[in-house]
């Protein structure tokens, strides 16, 4: 059993599907996560909030993320499965890429599980909404992200 999980949604809010990751942690706080686990906006502090949670038992990341599929397509990743993208230039939507961050911290301390889900966007125009297959993938990965929950605290 996992002693505290806790979910962090990054991205902008103010550059529509970028956002999706705060959108889907505003989600699960609304409809309530399992005892043990939590979710924190993260906004576009990666290295900030990353490092700030390095003592959780596991951390899901939520994000956008450029990996050349269909607008709302969802990917499952790790942290090795970022640091094989890492050079990719489109693979981040912001200035600190999360490979970066991810292997910054792995040199100065020991990372919990880490399990990372990006969303495809379809656009990052100004703008407070998500395209359409973005918002519904958003949904996708909250039931999914529910769970991942379920499982590791009621096993």
């Amino acid at each position: 059993m996992v002693e505290r999980t806790v979910v962090v949604g990054f991205g902008n809010l103010l550059m529509g599907d970028d956002g999706v990751g705060i959108h889907v942690v505003r989600s699960l706080a609304e409809r309530g996560l399992p005892r043990g686990a939590e979710a924190v906006d993260g906004g576009v502090a990666s290295l900030e909030i990353l490092g700030s949670l390095l003592d959780a038992g596991r951390i899901i990341i939520v994000d956008a993320l450029a990996g050349g599929g269909e607008p709302g397509s969802v990917y499952r990743l790790t942290p090795a499965d970022l640091g094989q993208a890492e050079t990719s230039p489109g693979f981040s939507l912001h200035d600190f890429t999360l490979p970066q961050t991810l292997a910054l911290l792995a040199r100065t301390a020991s990372l919990p599980p880490i399990v990372i889900y990006g969303v495809e966007p379809a656009g990052m125009d100004p703008g407070l909404e998500l395209s359409p297959p973005v918002a519904v993938a958003a949904g996708r990965v909250a039931d999914l992200i529910i769970a991942d929950l379920e499982d590791c605290f009621d096993a």
